[in-house]
């Protein structure tokens, strides 16, 4: 068993270097660094199968190779197969918001808005309410995904943009011009002083 810990360890370092280091690059990585990571998070995952950490590094490699393909287009299927891990990670540590964070990415972009979505939205608010990352992702997929979320979808992603802009005022700013969704969000945030700062 240490053996097994040992050399899913080493793999597993490997992956979470190089998936760590593409969050700081303003360019994607190539295809052949990717697939090496994914290789890496594969190796990790033959010696420890139930580490979720391995899944979610997987899982996050295979979203760069999506963006890389093109999400529209060829990198549909990576898209799927990183869901996939996102859900075996997610079976393994419930409660870490991260993992549903990112699932409910994967099912905005694969344009999946059922029960599934849904709770994966509530459970990332509900175990990761002050986590920037989270906050990050949901706006997000607010921003993508508006027109085709539920009333009370965009209440819960409102809600979190409002917690967001305490932490993270630039990035949630960001990602919300970039889909030009700022003023149909405010909309819906509860009129407080950060509100009336970032929808004026």
């Amino acid at each position: 068993m240490a053996v097994s810990w040992a050399m899913g360890d080493l793999y597993g370092y490997k992956a979470r270097y190089a998936v760590e280091s593409w969050q700081e690059e303003p360019s994607l990585p190539d295809l052949i660094v990717i697939d090496e990571a994914i290789a890496d998070a594969d190796r990790a995952l033959s010696w420890e199968s139930e580490n979720p950490e391995y899944h979610e590094l997987k899982a996050r490699a295979l979203y760069y190779k999506a963006l890389v393909k093109g999400v529209d287009d060829l990198g549909k299927a990576y898209l799927v197969s990183a869901k996939q891990s996102h859900d075996s990670a997610a079976q393994l540590r419930p409660q870490w918001p991260y993992t549903w964070a990112n699932m409910a990415l994967m099912k905005a972009y694969l344009a999946e808005f059922d029960d599934e979505f849904h709770q994966a939205l509530l459970n990332a608010v509900q175990y990761g309410p002050w986590e920037r990352s989270v906050h990050l992702t949901i706006a997000h997929i607010g921003a993508m995904s508006w027109t085709s979320l539920s009333a009370e979808q965009k209440s819960i992603i409102a809600a979190n943009v409002s917690r967001g802009l305490k932490h993270n005022y630039k990035g949630i700013a960001f990602n919300l011009d970039a889909y030009k969704r700022r003023n149909l969000i405010c909309a819906y945030m509860h009129r407080d002083e950060n509100q009336q700062r970032f929808c004026r």
